[in-house]
């Protein structure tokens, strides 16, 4: 397949469109081919089923614009470190070819974010040694790649970013990505919920809201009305001054 420029990794489906859709966005917008790997389906997610996940999850696809996803069917609640999960990741990298990879952050609420991480920190450094073999679906060999750059994106617990993205041009769109996953939320006005639905974080009164708030928040700090947060292992470079600008006012 042709290389991409960018690809998530996530956790669960919905975890990218919760936290990083605006950024995801903002790149297809700028003419690069973005994609998600998700580890799990989502099983053991309260609400949901796995068919109405799976419809939610082909619609937010189709909202970013997305050249390649797939999920690599891990257990969710078990998303272990082992060496078989390790290549799984591996294999996606070298098949994709991604210059940046997006990933949760390596301190979670959820453990399954943590571990989902983790992976995406190990597999991106070994996918690039060429004594690792691995294959495609095909069975032919695949060539070392290591991403340029390593991100990770805001969930449940808050960082000190050492990068800002702008979202404000995309920011309904991204919003429209996230709520496709309509099961993991409160239903709106006229909607009931389904029987026997708990109540979740995400589908507590005022969650979505938040999400707005928090994007507002670090749109402020860089002189925007949204953007989004992501931090690094790495000291961040640029080979543009001006690109760094984004305010308007001193």
């Amino acid at each position: 397949m042709q290389p991409l420029d960018l690809v998530a990794l996530a956790a669960h489906p919905d975890d990218v469109e919760l936290a990083c859709a605006g950024t995801m966005l903002m790149v297809k917008r700028a003419g690069k081919r973005t994609g998600i790997v998700d580890c799990t389906q989502g099983e053991l997610s309260t609400r949901g089923t796995l068919g109405s996940r799976w419809r939610e999850t082909q619609a937010a696809s189709k909202i970013l614009g997305l050249d390649y996803r797939t999920n690599l069917d891990i257990p969710d609640g078990n998303i272990e470190l082992s060496q078989e999960n390790l290549r799984r990741v591996i294999v996606q990298l070298r098949k994709t070819r991604p210059t940046i990879l997006l990933a949760p952050s390596p301190q979670e609420r959820h453990p399954d974010h943590e571990a989902a991480a983790e992976l995406a920190h190990r597999a991106a450094f070994y996918a690039g040694l060429v004594k690792i073999e691995t294959k495609d679906e095909n069975g032919n060999a695949q060539e070392p790649h290591r991403p340029l750059l390593v991100l990770h994106y805001m969930q449940g617990y808050s960082f000190e970013p050492k990068i800002i993205v702008d979202v404000t041009p995309v920011f309904e769109e991204r919003m429209r990505a996230m709520e496709a996953f309509g099961s993991q939320f409160a239903p709106r006005a006229g909607q009931e919920n389904a029987a026997g639905e708990r109540m979740t974080i995400l589908a507590m009164p005022g969650f979505t809201e938040g999400l707005r708030a928090r994007a507002a928040y670090y749109g402020m700090m860089i002189g925007t009305r949204y953007a989004e947060p992501f931090w690094a292992h790495e000291p961040l470079g640029t080979q543009d001054l001006f690109s760094l600008v984004t305010k308007t006012i001193a």
